[in-house]
């Protein structure tokens, strides 16, 4: 009887020590996610628009710029329906770079109005045109994941995630950071923590990364 005592005392405090790691993880999200968001997307950003300037005439950039501009404006002005439509007008003119850049920002109002589970769905579909560069295929996935993360199977995200991760792929870490989120979301803490200590002593991983990485492993670690 004492040794069942003991286990079931053991078992209670094995779950308060796990459910305490999950809040220092969470807070650590909310700290940070905000954070990657923002990285990302500026990352984003810059590289589509730049190859939308590069691959068309002059003529027809500052046609593709305006309306482009035009539409950023209405999102500005929180006209998300006017807005949608317009980046939809963009993105149907298939060939374009402003076109992919178009449907980026599509999906990214679905996700400033706080459609998540639709934003992710409208990067996957990015990430899944096999007529579009892979740069932007790329980052489309990335994104994807990072909107479904908390609203997506955490399996799916993390499966979605693997072509990307390792390699010499430009999102590798995006990548891997993101996994090590699907991992503790599915309560996986020990291959979280695995992935997260893998970057903190990879050199090629940005210092912000490696920071978050640091906290993270400690949060995950058991």
């Amino acid at each position: 009887m004492a040794k069942e005592e003991d286990a079931s005392v053991s078992n209670l405090f094995k779950e308060i020590d796990d459910e305490l790691r999950q809040d220092k993880a969470t807070q650590l999200w909310q700290k940070y996610g905000n954070l990657l968001i923002g990285a990302i997307i500026a990352v984003i950003l810059g590289v589509a628009a730049f190859e939308g300037w590069k691959s068309y005439d002059l003529s027809q950039r500052s046609e593709l710029g305006e309306q482009y501009a035009a539409a950023m404006d209405l999102a500005r002005e929180d006209n998300f329906a006017e807005a949608q439509n317009a980046f939809q007008t963009l993105a149907d003119q298939t060939g374009t770079g402003y076109s992919v850049l178009a449907r980026m920002q599509a999906a990214a109002l679905m996700a400033e109005q706080g459609k998540a589970k639709e934003a992710a769905d409208a990067y996957f579909l990015i990430a899944q045109n096999g007529e579009i560069d892979p740069v932007f295929r790329d980052m489309a996935l990335i994104m994807g994941a990072l909107n479904g993360l908390e609203v997506m199977d955490a399996n799916d995200i993390i499966n979605r995630l693997q072509p990307l991760v390792g390699g010499a792929n430009p999102w590798r870490h995006a990548a891997s950071e993101l996994t090590a989120y699907a991992h503790a979301k599915a309560g996986n803490m020990e291959e979280a923590h695995k992935i997260m200590s893998s970057m903190i002593d990879d050199a090629s991983v940005p210092p912000g990364m490696r920071q978050r990485a640091n906290e993270f492993a400690q949060a995950y670690n058991g």
